[in-house]
């Protein structure tokens, strides 16, 4: 497809990422230049948090299979907690496609293939898509991501459970699968599947299917419909700013590990997670509210919430 440059932007995974020395330029994938920030992690401190988080929710995922609820409320919380787990376990693998988990490619490839495994979703198709993301965000036809965009409401659970395989098939109508990719995602797709026949043989098959399937229906609806849809709702093709949008608060900013902060990570991308919160931005209106609102910013430079 003509100006659409997949294998330019794939064949650096860690483009955007920090340098060998520590020190990341604060511009986006746009190449606009952004204000000095406030406040800096060291890497070091970044990398060993992250795949903490990383190694705790992997354990506490899997290892809870090993215990079987007994009654109605504790299968649903069990699947619950699960399934935030595994949620948790998908952004920490979003870290790693921006070389925030380690300071090498290989570190980052390793870490986010294991931040997946509870998802069952090989990272191998995620590496090559989400950098194309922030560069084309809300670009039809060069956006991986567009995909979440319903033609119709009904439509969207669907293409959220379908969002980790439609990335394939949009390499692949672009001719960005090669020999390389294939055998990468087939041993990607090996080593899920020796971890969770141990996990089979050791709980059954019953305990890994009702302990597996509804949470990654719900982990899916999780992730996409409040963290990509809601976040780039109205597809603004206008300004970076304009393109994604916030959510207020302190609340929804440690339940995403930083996921809530949508624009602040497309406008600055090269920040780890944990150093997004000092963006985070109280809610003007007060009051409970069932729904935490956005921060969504227009091409005139007003700020609508919502």
């Amino acid at each position: 497809m003509p100006g659409l440059t997949v294998q330019d932007s794939v064949a650096h995974p860690m483009a955007g990422a920090p340098a060998a020395s520590g020190r990341r330029p604060d511009r986006n994938h746009s190449g606009e230049e952004l204000p000095r920030l406030v406040e800096r992690w060291p890497l070091k401190r970044v990398h060993w948090l992250s795949r903490a988080v990383t190694c705790a929710v992997v354990a506490s995922s899997l290892g809870s299979l090993l215990y079987t609820p007994q009654g109605v409320w504790a299968w649903t919380l069990d699947v619950l907690f699960r399934t935030y787990l595994v949620f948790a376990g998908t952004v920490m693998a979003h870290e790693g496609t921006h070389g925030l988990l380690g300071r090498t490619v290989a570190a980052n490839l390793w870490w986010a293939r294991l931040a997946l495994l509870p998802s069952m979703v090989p990272y191998t198709n995620f590496r090559r898509t989400h950098l194309l993301h922030h560069r084309f965000t809300n670009l039809e036809d060069k956006d991986p991501d567009y995909y979440v965009k319903p033609r119709r409401d009904w439509e969207l659970p669907l293409r959220a459970l379908g969002m980790p395989h439609h990335w394939f098939f949009w390499l692949f109508k672009r001719g960005a699968i090669d020999r390389s990719h294939v055998v990468n995602l087939l041993l990607n797709y090996v080593g899920i599947a020796l971890v969770f026949a141990v996990i089979l043989a050791v709980v059954g098959p019953a305990r890994l299917f009702w302990g597996m399937f509804p949470t990654l229906i719900l982990v899916s609806l999780l992730l996409w419909y409040p963290f990509a849809y809601k976040t780039h709702e109205g597809f603004s093709t206008g300004p970076a700013r304009t393109r994604s949008h916030d959510y207020y608060g302190h609340f929804m900013f440690w339940f995403s590990l930083g996921l809530s902060l949508h624009r602040v990570h497309h406008m600055r991308p090269h920040l780890a997670w944990i150093e997004l919160r000092q963006f985070v931005r109280k809610d003007p209106v007060r009051g409970f509210r069932l729904f935490p609102r956005r921060n969504i910013e227009t091409p005139t430079n007003t700020r609508a919430a919502c």
